[in-house]
């Protein structure tokens, strides 16, 4: 990458005295009131998420467990819990947008925060309302009901958000600079999630102005403030390869631009995404300080896991066994072929590993595809087939609600699979992930995963590859929970599945 001199970009005192800054002032205040707004929605959201949840736990207290109305909780007592209730969360959240965080966080964040703000009150009913009368079974029942309605308004409130995304609406008007491999990296990583909050006008490259991936070059570096105020941006995401000193020259230069237009500035880099540590500003020294993450947190949330997939597996087992007698006899009345089917997967050591799933195709499937070289060819560019003649009418059913993974339950049981991990693939399809094949067998595959809530088969080979790293990169508890929730709203939808 060619190397950039901070001389070449105006100093911060003369740009901040050139025409057109105002301009971009009032754009800035605009966005200032568009934030404002958004937050006194999401507290409006949030408040009645809280006084719907009180409504439906007092109602259930009062109906179904006979306690008077009288013994649920003081009078005016709301007016004391719901502002400490909001107050905590929003401690918690630390002022972050909505709209900004990712699934898993949000959820993380809501069951915290109520989880802390229901032992704050339960803490002071004892200490402050000692003299009054409470229902422990209201506060026990409100606690799992604030939850669910706090989670379910902030994910619809997510899903207002996805659809003015998807219409074009409400969006960020972002400029990018950087180079143009980090300018890709990043473009990608926005694809994989499926992200869409932000405008991309287009980018400024250092080191040449070659074209990258259908995004608009817009100019050199030293008129970058210009291109920002033509295209009215919101935001500038810098996306740098290294941290040389004239990089760091040039990240400085514009900040201070940004900062005189009033425009928000994002920096892109795979030091502040890294799970290992956490960070926070040395107001001393005016660097970041970086933390590793306790190996403790880290090991009861595998702990969790593990408790997780042996419920899972039992449960899922036990399902099977219910439902292998309907399949199984819908399947014999077909063709009358076996019932099952068993499919490779290269385990964690290297080796062909074997799961069982109900069986979806002809019995002669496998022959079919050896004589068929057109078929063989489309088949190996994803390992699907969107129209596969070789998949029986049964079949086209139990993939549709993906009832043909239930057998897999108990490999999840005997803990080969877990119940969600990167996607399992087969030892042909090794050589496409590359020197990325040794990171996917470092953790278990998953019988869902996120590939398979972002899309599932609608998704390109690629894009599966870097979503399994995006997966092992980024795991917790919380990403998992969040996969399996999706997973069931896919699943009902038929969404993707063939």
């Amino acid at each position: 990458m060619a190397q950039v001199k901070a001389t070449e970009i105006p100093p911060a005192e003369t740009r901040a005295n050139e025409p057109g800054l105002a301009r971009g002032g009032n754009v800035r205040a605009r966005g200032r009131q568009r934030e404002v707004a958004k937050r006194l929605v999401v507290i409006a959201t949030d408040s009645v998420a809280l006084a719907v949840s009180r409504w439906i736990a007092a109602i259930g207290v009062e109906r179904l467990l006979q306690v008077p109305a009288s013994a649920v909780e003081p009078g005016k007592y709301l007016l004391f819990y719901l502002p400490l209730l909001l107050v905590v969360i929003y401690l918690l959240e630390r002022g972050k947008s909505v709209e900004v965080r990712r699934p898993e966080k949000e959820i993380e964040l809501v069951v915290k925060g109520v989880s802390l703000s229901f032992a704050i009150l339960v803490c002071g009913n004892f200490v402050m309302f000692k003299g009054l009368v409470f229902s422990r079974y209201f506060m026990v029942i409100w606690y799992f009901v604030a939850l669910a309605c706090l989670l379910s308004f902030r994910f619809v409130l997510r899903a207002l958000y996805a659809e003015l995304w998807r219409r074009g609406l409400a969006r960020r008007k972002t400029l990018l600079i950087g180079s143009p491999e980090r300018v890709l990296k990043l473009k990608e990583a926005l694809t994989i999630q499926r992200f869409q909050g932000y405008e991309l006008l287009g980018a400024i490259l250092l080191g040449g102005e070659e074209p990258c991936d259908g995004l608009r070059v817009l100019g050199p570096l030293e008129r970058w403030e210009e291109t920002a105020r033509e295209h009215a941006a919101e935001q500038v995401v810098l996306c740098l390869a290294n941290t040389s000193e004239s990089e760091h020259r040039l990240v400085s230069d514009i900040l201070q631009g940004c900062s005189a237009a009033q425009i928000d500035v994002e920096i892109h880099s795979d030091v502040f995404g890294s799970r290992a540590f956490s960070y926070e500003l040395d107001e001393f020294s005016g660097f970041f300080r970086f933390q590793a993450a306790p190996g403790w947190h880290r090991r009861w949330e595998g702990a969790l896991k593990a408790c997780m997939d042996v419920f899972a597996g039992l449960v899922g087992s036990l399902l099977t066994v219910l439902l292998t007698p309907l399949i199984g006899l819908a399947i014999k009345l077909e063709d009358r072929g076996p019932i099952w089917y068993r499919s490779a997967y290269l385990g964690q050591d290297g080796r062909n590993r074997y799961y069982l799933k109900f069986r979806t195709m002809r019995v002669d499937a496998d022959r079919m595809l050896e004589k068929d070289a057109e078929l063989r060819q489309q088949f190996v560019k994803q390992y699907k087939l969107a129209s596969d003649p070789r998949v029986t009418n049964v079949g086209r059913f139990l993939r549709k609600y993906s009832l043909d993974e239930f057998p897999q339950f108990f490999s999840v049981l005997r803990g080969d699979l877990s119940l969600v991990g990167p996607r399992t693939i087969r030892s042909e399809e090794s050589a496409r992930y590359g020197a990325l094949l040794p990171k996917l067998l470092s953790v278990k595959a998953g019988l869902t995963g996120f590939w398979q809530v972002m899309g599932r088969q609608l998704t390109t080979y690629e894009e599966r590859v870097q979503m399994d790293m995006f997966y092992i990169d980024h795991w917790s508890l919380w990403l998992d929970l969040w996969i399996i929730v999706k997973t069931f709203w896919k699943v009902l939808r038929a969404e993707g599945a063939y």
